[in-house]
């Protein structure tokens, strides 16, 4: 019998990121036949569910318990799929010219940081259209068992990354909201695979040769060196 908490952090990630996923359907503002009532009436649903769910789930699972690994098995595949289908969504919209688009003729100086931001990113094509691959691939390897850890740490990464883009340059609710909520999921996955984790990378042996240095005090003093020694070189630049 698996903890309550699970189960609730669990449901709570699904429902998050298949709210998300339904706010990106409903602002494209294409499908006529998905409004505005529909669109938050299935948030509203899914974020309910998110807390309701677990109670009886944890109710029923005494009776139950075959019914757990399934439970796991289908929510865990909607949270990849809903992560995957808008990250995939996202990296389209790069490919078709849809982001990182400012209208010609504004002042940059006089532009909020939201519009500046698009402005900095999109004047590199290549640099948007990377953006764009990895999110793509990415999505597409979360959706496959061996290589979904690889794809979560690389997509994580990137969500990171552009989550704190959307804080600091003051993008607007929604890209933020969607920023955090994809973030939030990929952490949640990682962190289901985190004895694997700690196993590749902090007790696996490296290959990288050793120094022929016996004293842990020496090498310590040499890592630190690195820091030490770039701050003098800084500070001797900047000193007046």
């Amino acid at each position: 019998m698996t903890s309550f908490p699970k189960k609730l952090a669990t449901c709570f990630v699904t429902g998050l990121t298949v709210a998300a996923l339904l706010l990106v359907l409903g602002n494209s503002g294409t499908l006529t036949w998905f409004p505005p009532v529909v669109v938050f009436s299935l948030v509203g649903i899914c974020l309910l569910s998110a807390v309701v769910f677990p109670l009886v789930w944890q109710y029923r699972e005494r009776n139950h318990l075959h019914e757990t690994g399934r439970i796991y098995a289908l929510l865990f595949a909607v949270i990849r799929y809903a992560i995957a289908f808008n990250l995939a969504s996202f990296g389209w919209k790069k490919v078709f010219g849809l982001q990182f688009v400012v209208l010609a003729g504004q002042p940059m100086n006089q532009q909020p940081g939201e519009t500046l931001t698009w402005y900095y990113f999109g004047y590199s094509p290549a640099f948007g259209t990377l953006i764009a691959l990895t999110q793509l691939a990415g999505a597409y390897l979360l959706l496959y068992r061996k290589t979904f850890l690889l794809s979560c740490v690389v997509l994580f990464a990137l969500m990171l990354n552009i989550a704190l883009v959307d804080v600091f340059y003051q993008m607007n609710a929604g890209a933020l909201l969607q920023a955090l909520v994809l973030t939030l999921g990929l952490l949640f996955l990682l962190l289901t695979e985190y004895r694997k984790l700690v196993a590749v990378f902090i007790h696996s042996d490296s290959i990288l040769p050793v120094l022929p240095i016996r004293h842990r005090l020496v090498k310590n003093a040499l890592r630190l060196s690195a820091l030490l020694l770039s701050l003098l070189f800084v500070y001797y630049i900047v000193k007046p």
